[in-house]
C-alpha cells in the first residue's frame, strides 16, 4: 500500500473515531437489530418471549450471534471502505457451537495494518458490553469485552504467517461474515 491508500484509510477511521456518541448509537443499533433477526428466527410463539428465557434456548444464542457477527462486520465494512472481507472465527477448535460464551471473534482482512482499527474496535467493544448489560442479558454482566478484531493482510493470507495461517488450519477455518457469498474462503 502506497502511503496516500495509507492516508486515506487511517483518515476514514479518523472521522469515525472522534464522537463517543456514534459509537454508542451504533452499538444499540447493532443489538437491537441482532436481537430481531433472531427472533424472527424463533417459532412466532417464541417471539415475545422475555430475553431472560429466549438465552436459554440455543437456537436462539445461536442466531443472535451469527447476526450480531455478520451486522458487526457490514458496519466496520461501511465505516472503513478499505476493509476487503471479515471473517469469524473461534478461539479454539474445542469451542462448542451450542455453548457460546458471548465472545465475538473476527478477522478482518485489510491492506495493511491499522492503530485506527484497533480502537475502532475498542470503543465498539465497550459500547456493545454496555448496550448488552442495559438488555438485561445475564451472560453480559460481568464481562468486561465480548468483541476482539483482528487483522489479516493479503499478504498473511497467501503466506499463511500471522492470522493468515488460520486460513490453513485442520480445525476451525475462518467463516467469512462480510461480505455474503461464498463462506470458507480467504
Amino acid at each position: 500500500m502506497n502511503d496516500n491508500e495509507n492516508f486515506l484509510w487511517e483518515e476514514s477511521l479518523e472521522n469515525i473515531v472522534s464522537d463517543p456518541k456514534d459509537f454508542e448509537q451504533a452499538a444499540n443499533s447493532l443489538c437491537e437489530h441482532a436481537l430481531n433477526d433472531a427472533k424472527a428466527q424463533l417459532h412466532p410463539l417464541l417471539r415475545n418471549v422475555e430475553l431472560e428465557r429466549l438465552e436459554k434456548r440455543s437456537e436462539f444464542i445461536q442466531a443472535f450471534k451469527q447476526a450480531l457477527e455478520e451486522r458487526i462486520a457490514h458496519k466496520l465494512a461501511i465505516w472503513q471502505p478499505g476493509i476487503q472481507a471479515v471473517f469469524q472465527f473461534e478461539e479454539s477448535w474445542m469451542d462448542s457451537r451450542r455453548s457460546w460464551d458471548g465472545s465475538v471473534h473476527l478477522l478482518v482482512k485489510v491492506p495493511g495494518l491499522s492503530n485506527r482499527l484497533k480502537t475502532l474496535g475498542r470503543k465498539l467493544d465497550r459500547n456493545l458490553v454496555n448496550c448488552l448489560r442495559q438488555m438485561g442479558w445475564s451472560r453480559f454482566q460481568k464481562r468486561r469485552s465480548i468483541l476482539e478484531i483482528q487483522q489479516v493482510t493479503p499478504n498473511e493470507v497467501r503466506h499463511a504467517t500471522g492470522y493468515g495461517a488460520m486460513f490453513c488450519a485442520a480445525h476451525n477455518v475462518p467463516v467469512k461474515v462480510w461480505p455474503q457469498g461464498k463462506k470458507r474462503s480467504g
